[in-house]
């Protein structure tokens, strides 16, 4: 099966599972508007998803049923069970619909057939008993097993449900107890059973009588469920399908997953709770603080003339570093898949989308290889699809326009990807209109959101950013790729549940970018550990450029602040201490510790009392009370068993 119809059918299900959870709680409970939201949410996301594929009136039938829910959203039409029984119609269609694309590929011929009820009954045009009647008016698809067993068992003239059964014994059945003979003999009312080889090339000389290489094809009279009682014990050895009623020409009813095709389902992929992984990575980090508190031990022993122990501790905390960082690395990259599971989605998107709107443009992807956490990956996709669904339906102008403006005929999307220290940050960038300040300016007044005074007063850079507000949108019309109601307000708290930051910068006439800045949880780091006064701080080594020893002499005076030149260039210079606000220390030493670092495009200096040390630590994101605090990225333990708060220095220099 292919990779991306792997990943549509997990995800798939997983929203229909939210979906139908939401539409039952609103069925209880009218009122529930989280509930309502959240199945808006699932829905849309679902039909933006079957849009990168070609699933027939899947994708209109899901429109349909967007449209109603987002009906619902604006008070327009009432929630009751009218309402959410078609919907959840619609959530079972598509569920027994994966199956068939899982096999297929496709959405099959029966499914399709019960389209038109389904917009009927999402229209108000049916009734669920008219439902009933076309349902049974289609046909559904026998497997080619069940065809070919048909074929050898012959026209059948009773007008009883029959049960066709394939039975593939385990190779070391004998070994677990079981007889193949005496097992489908127990299943009464047989009327055809016949038995094969399942490898028929198999050599005499390869034969091995305590393995079994049976097929057992039966077709009996009895019900499909005392056929399932009978193959209890064996559920993933037994395939067995209800047959139609062909005396009268009766169409069958559409069989239930029998529990072998659950089995089947659930086992073709193996998905492990992230919360497990993350008490590994836990488990993990605690091994490295103490590893961490050998080397005291070390130093101790070796103070008081003990050298062989020392020695010996040494020793045994150098195998236990290289085992903790082979554990740690072999944890973490459990959780590490790379952006392409996300970014390969989009060509086929972009590609039916532009010719869906009589665009020309191209598509570039770059840093698709960079790795991030399974969450992290799994979750950008409808962010991600919803910022280049903009780009394509509001950004990137026809090609007529972009001729009159002198730019290329083909627009162009930039998906890029890059790793810098411990974030992976994503640029959805397109060369089209750009935003209107002043548009983005009236629809803020327009809501109330700003005084009309302080509206003037801002840049157009600071007046952009209230396109993330709820209810702000530039689309002049509402179509079924965007401006739906599922703004960037949604979109950035999409990207801060992921611990990340969404920044926009826009051009009119020249483009608009976005900037997600995503965070890596449970990171492994090297940290400089720095004094100041009777306090140890971490800052990670990849912020810090270089360390400078500056004599008192070298400070100059620059309007309010302080600098120093190093190598022709002039470097701004702040102190730790004052940067989070401690008690003024009573005099600088005459030579400063200095640390160069990277601020965004800047470098800066920062004095220090001390560099202590450096430490490679696990560093934990911060909790409770201390959540939210700026400039703190998050904790770690030393090796003495002391708390450190490891610094983030582009906050604080902010």
């Amino acid at each position: 099966m292919d990779e991306l119809i792997a990943q549509f059918t997990i995800e798939a299900r997983e929203l229909l599972q939210q979906a139908s959870d939401d539409l039952l709680s609103l069925e209880a409970n009218p009122q529930k508007r989280e509930s309502l939201e959240s199945a808006f949410r699932a829905i849309h996301t679902l039909k933006g998803s079957v849009g990168l594929f070609d699933f027939g009136p899947m994708q209109s039938i899901l429109h349909r049923a967007e449209d109603l829910l987002s009906q619902a959203r604006a008070g327009k039409i009432v929630v009751d069970a009218a309402l959410v029984g078609p919907l959840l119609a619609v959530t079972e269609w598509i569920d027994d619909s994966i199956g068939g694309i899982e096999q297929t590929e496709r959405l099959s011929d029966a499914q399709e057939k019960q389209a038109p009820r389904l917009l009927g009954l999402l229209n108000g045009t049916m009734t669920e008993g008219d439902a009933e009647d076309a349902a049974t008016s289609t046909s559904i698809t026998v497997p080619g097993w069940v065809q070919s067993l048909k074929e050898k068992f012959g026209p059948s003239d009773s007008e009883e449900a029959l049960v066709a059964i394939k039975y593939q014994p385990h190779p070391e059945c004998f070994f677990s107890g079981d007889d193949p003979l005496a097992a489908i003999s127990h299943l009464p009312d047989l009327r055809y059973l016949a038995f094969s080889l399942k490898d028929p090339r198999q050599s005499i000389h390869d034969y091995d009588p305590f393995r079994c290489n049976l097929l057992i094809e039966a077709v009996s009279g009895v019900s499909l469920a005392e056929a399932e009682r009978t193959f209890r014990l064996i559920p993933d050895q037994v395939r067995l399908f209800a047959l139609p009623r062909e005396a009268h020409g009766l169409a069958p009813t559409p069989p239930k997953a029998t529990s072998t095709e659950l089995a089947d389902r659930q086992l073709a992929t193996i998905r492990v709770d992230s919360a497990r992984i993350d008490k590994l990575v836990e488990i993990a980090g605690e091994l490295i603080t103490a590893k961490n508190g050998l080397l005291p031990l070390a130093i101790e022993a070796s103070t008081q003339g003990t050298e062989a122990l020392a020695r010996r501790i040494l020793a045994s905390q150098h195998e236990i570093e290289r085992l903790v960082a082979s554990l740690y690395s072999a944890v973490t990259q459990t959780r590490m898949i790379p952006l392409e599971h996300t970014f390969r989605r989009f060509p086929r998107l972009v590609r039916e989308t532009s010719v869906r709107l009589g665009k020309v443009l191209d598509l570039v992807i770059e840093g698709e290889t960079v790795e991030a956490d399974r969450e992290i990956v799994e979750n950008l996709f409808e962010p991600l699809l919803h910022l280049i669904r903009n780009g394509l339906d509001h950004g990137i102008e026809p090609q007529t326009e972009r001729l009159q403006l002198s730019k290329p005929a083909r627009g162009r999307i930039l998906l890029r990807a890059q790793r810098r220290s411990d974030q992976i940050e994503i640029e959805v960038s397109d060369d089209g209109r750009g935003m209107d300040p002043q548009r983005v300016r009236a629809r803020a007044l327009e809501l109330g959101l700003i005084a009309e005074a302080k509206a003037l007063a801002l840049s157009d850079k600071d007046i952009l950013q209230f396109v993330f507000a709820p209810g702000v949108s530039t689309a002049s019309s509402i179509s079924d790729l965007s401006g739906r109601g599922i703004g960037l307000d949604v979109v950035q708290s999409s990207v801060k549940r992921l611990g990340g930051t969404l920044e926009l910068q826009s051009a009119v006439g020249s483009g608009t970018s976005f900037i997600l800045k995503l965070p890596i949880n449970f990171s492994m780091a090297q940290l400089m550990v720095v004094e100041i006064g009777s306090e140890r701080y971490g800052i990670p080594i990849a912020n810090v450029l270089e360390t400078h020893k500056l004599p008192a002499s070298a400070i100059q005076l620059v309007r309010a602040g302080k600098a120093f030149v190093l190598r022709n260039r002039t470097i701004p210079l702040l102190y730790l201490g004052d940067l989070l606000q401690m008690p003024p220390q009573s005099s600088h030493s005459d030579d400063l510790k200095v640390l160069i670092l990277q601020a965004g495009n800047d470098e800066i200096g920062v004095a220090v009392d001390a560099i202590a040390e450096r430490a490679e630590t696990l560093t934990r994101p911060l909790s409770g009370l201390l959540q939210g605090i700026k400039g703190i990225a998050g904790t770690t333990l030393l090796g003495d068993g002391k708390v450190l708060l490891v610094l983030d220095m582009e906050e604080l220099v902010q």
